[in-house]
């Protein structure tokens, strides 16, 4: 093929115009220049925050109440002996359990950029607006030394990421959950005079003595708010005899007496249960 002067002189100007046109292009406006990298750790920032609330919704469950939703806080079970003085009964050992919730015992990660150092080198060309007649100055990145066979720009970032204290928020959290832990008893098994656990039977004899023990206790508290009801009823009776002779309500004291007579019979009956069972055992187990 003839070489043809013409042709190659236009392909080297659409070549050096192509080129131009992206040397061009590659220029933005200083200021956005400067403020990408900035735009960019506040961007990193919030999505490190997005996922602490992520990490906290994982450790539960959404129920939607309305427009509202509710992150029910998973829990785990864990048991554990605990021994506990009965005074003159000796000793037992109580099997107790607790709920405690993830999020008081899991630590929640809170990563932030707590600096950042950011290194580049710019091109800076100044650009007039043909219509307005405003000049700007524009930037593009350019590496700091540059290779005769490559022209790319060059950019590194150099980030330090730190842990940060956790916020009040959370550790007012995590102290709220940790307080209100609540034990919730299992079993209970005495410790024989030998200081072994107690047997299947003695510990028969332990539960079936604090039920009676604890229907006494109830009673009891049954027998006082009687009294107490009477004696207010007694007070009110006499102010309003005092202030009314022919209208004065009277309350039916007899049947009152006679539910404290019952419940001080079913007192009486729990109680010589309680001290014919720890008898019959002692005698025939010697509490060994």
């Amino acid at each position: 093929m003839p070489y043809k002067k013409g042709s190659a002189k236009g392909a080297a100007e659409q070549e050096e115009k192509k080129s131009g046109e992206i040397m061009d292009n590659d220029f933005i406006p200083l200021d956005d220049l400067v403020y990408a990298p900035l735009y960019a750790l506040a961007q990193s920032n919030h999505r490190l925050r997005a996922q602490i609330i992520d990490a906290i919704k994982s450790m539960g469950s959404s129920k939607q109440n309305g427009q509202e939703e509710t992150i029910h806080l998973n829990n785990i079970n864990i048991a554990y002996d605990q021994i506990r003085s009965e005074g003159e009964g000796g000793y037992s050992v109580d099997n107790l359990q607790v709920q405690v919730p993830l999020l008081s015992i899991v630590p929640v990660s809170n990563l932030n950029v707590e600096k950042a150092e950011i290194d580049f080198s710019t091109e800076i060309k100044a650009v007039e607006n043909e219509e307005t007649g405003v000049t700007s100055i524009n930037a593009r990145i350019c590496a700091p030394s540059q290779r005769d066979s490559d022209f790319l720009p060059k950019v590194s970032y150099k980030l330090q990421i730190a842990s940060i204290p956790a916020t009040e928020g959370i550790l007012r959290l995590t102290d709220a959950l940790s307080a209100n832990q609540v034990a919730k008893k299992l079993d209970t098994r005495p410790i024989a005079v030998s200081g072994d656990i107690g047997s299947d039977e003695q510990k028969s004899v332990l539960i079936e003595s604090k039920k009676l023990k604890a229907k006494i206790g109830r009673l009891k508290q049954l027998h006082q708010k009687i009294s107490d009801m009477m004696a207010e009823q007694e007070r009110l009776h006499q102010l309003s005899k005092d202030a009314f002779e022919e209208d004065t309500y009277e309350f039916d004291r007899d049947k009152y007496l006679m539910a404290q007579s019952n419940i001080v019979n079913r007192i009486m009956e729990y109680q010589e249960e309680i001290m014919n069972m720890e008898i019959r055992y002692g005698l025939e187990k010697d509490y060994a």
